[in-house]
């Protein structure tokens, strides 16, 4: 096929290159995202997390594997005579890659309708993590780790903790704001001089904390505000896929449409008296008639001409043709 202007195959690879360069970038944010979210979830919780993000790493593997071969595919076009066999293959590739943009935004719906499944399952580990704060040590860190990076306290609230089983309960002398909750819920910049351990044989293991020293906000927002960021980014990956295969159809429509005029593509106004379909070709100036079979006309690559070198018969038909 002939390029409708100058770099037009240069234009097209940079779309193609722009299309897998998205899929990489929603393999790579949805890693990402999985690692924060995991860190809220224990073993199981993390498996269905994985579960649902699986689709979402094969739509981005798709984007990358296709459209990385179809620079090889448009590499083969540009060498090839336009013929409705080539007109018909580049349709269905651009119904394929259709479909692949259409299943992406189907991942990202499944993704939403599952939102309340995933803040659920984190609520639930989360809660057993408090059950398991002081009789697992992996617990203990994990929620140690996130309410001082994250600077929360609880699922909810800090009064998650007061709730725990584990929890020795407040004496009815304490002040109304005072709270039980680990060290890890101290704002930062405060100075506490109790330990936040058990130790035996003394009745108030935990330091007096106060509303105005913790973090009172659960660590389950932050969960939620992670979930609905993720899916803000890869919606708006998907849609920057959009657009580009929407330019990728366009640009493809007017390349086949500059083939029919110039080219020929599906030899439409191009017939002799019966109906016949003609080609145009380019030949030596020497060179006066050429020769194309039935069998020329129906295949993509283009047949070795034979022509009639006519000089010497001056206007008269030739006898005989050199190929």
């Amino acid at each position: 096929m002939r390029q409708p202007f100058r770099k037009a195959s240069v234009y097209i690879a940079l779309l193609l290159i722009f299309e897998a360069v998205t899929g990489l970038l929603i393999i790579i944010v949805t890693a990402f995202y999985q690692w924060i979210l995991a860190s809220y979830l224990d073993t199981i919780e993390s498996n269905i997390l994985f579960s649902y993000l699986f689709n979402i790493y094969i739509f981005g593997t798709q984007l990358v594997v296709s459209f990385l071969c179809s620079l090889s595919l448009w590499n083969r076009l540009w060498s090839r005579r336009c013929t409705p066999n080539v007109r018909l293959m580049i349709s269905l590739w651009l119904f394929y890659c259709c479909v692949i943009i259409a299943s992406g935004f189907g991942t990202v719906w499944n993704l939403y309708y599952n939102i309340d499944v995933l803040e659920n399952a984190a609520e639930n580990s989360l809660f057993h993590g408090i059950d398991e704060y002081y009789s697992n040590p992996e617990w203990k860190l994990i929620w140690d780790g996130l309410q001082l990076r994250k600077q929360c306290c609880g699922v909810h609230n800090y009064k998650d903790w007061m709730k725990a089983d584990w929890m020795p309960k407040q004496q009815t002398n304490c002040t109304r704001k005072s709270v039980l909750a680990p060290i890890a819920c101290h704002k930062r910049g405060h100075n506490i001089s109790s330990p936040n351990y058990m130790q035996h044989g003394q009745q108030d293991p935990f330091p007096t904390l106060t509303l105005n020293s913790i973090n009172t906000n659960g660590c389950l927002f932050v969960f939620t505000d992670y979930v609905w960021r993720y899916f803000y980014i890869l919606l708006m990956l998907i849609l920057v896929a959009l657009k580009f295969l929407i330019f990728l159809c366009c640009f493809t429509k007017y390349i086949l449409q500059r083939q029919n005029v110039g080219d020929g593509c599906d030899n439409a106004g191009l017939t002799d008296e019966d109906g016949q379909p003609l080609v145009m070709v380019k030949y030596p100036k020497n060179v006066r008639c050429v020769i194309l079979g039935e069998d020329d006309l129906a295949s993509d690559i283009a047949p070795d001409v034979a022509y009639c070198n006519c000089d010497e018969a001056g206007g008269e038909q030739c006898d005989y043709c050199e190929s």
